[in-house]
């Protein structure tokens, strides 16, 4: 499961975002959260109606003790954000980058080079008009899908200047584009996708007062 990217950002995503969940669940003060939660729905309420009011005094004042409360809470969170953050920058700069991570080519001035992956060498021309790459022979367009050792590549990026061709590793791809993403989702893209509804639910389930 782990060699398949959609399937293996999957687990560390679940994994990932339960550990963060119950880390911020056992390591805060949820009482004391939920209270200044209320508090700051109390103050929300005061400042709406202090603005139909158009009372400038009362406003001011409710900023600065919004400005307070956010700030208490920033600050008995800090120490699980420290944590998480030692837990998150492994698996972002390491983890995910060794398994499904980009594959860089360096080109020559002829715009040659030679891909090497998995052990496996592969020779690459790149043509400018129109884009097009040749791997050993088979060419490839700009959005086209490119098969190494079973494996699904996109064109990130090409360089001329710097000689650099960037494929990315596709971990899913979408029936509809997204913007900027497109439809071919690397780890990065896929990470985030499934952490966001993953997290809702975990928060929900353990009951986590943020």
């Amino acid at each position: 499961m782990i060699d398949n990217p959609m399937f293996g950002v999957l687990l560390i995503s679940i994994v990932t975002n339960f550990v963060l969940s119950a880390l911020y669940k056992f390591t805060t003060d949820q009482e004391e959260l939920k209270k200044i939660n209320e508090e700051l729905k109390k103050i929300n309420e005061e400042f709406k109606e202090a603005q139909k009011n158009k009372n400038q005094k009362e406003i001011m004042k409710l900023q600065g003790r919004m400005l307070e409360i956010n700030n208490k809470k920033m600050k008995s969170s800090m120490k699980t954000m420290m944590i998480s953050f030692l837990i998150i920058i492994p698996i972002f700069l390491y983890l995910l980058p060794n398994l499904y991570g980009d594959v860089t080519v360096n080109l020559n001035e002829s715009l040659e080079g030679v891909i090497n992956y998995q052990g496996t060498e592969m020779n690459v021309h790149v043509e400018e008009e129109p884009f097009l790459i040749s791997i050993d022979g088979e060419k490839k367009h700009a959005d086209d899908i490119i098969q190494l050792k079973g494996d699904e590549f996109t064109v990130k990026e090409f360089d001329k200047d710097k000689k650099l061709l960037l494929l990315k590793r596709v971990a899913v791809n979408l029936p509809f584009p997204l913007p900027i993403w497109g439809s071919h989702i690397g780890w990065l893209g896929w990470y985030i996708l499934i952490s966001i509804p993953f997290t809702t639910l975990f928060r929900k389930a353990l009951g986590v007062v943020q």
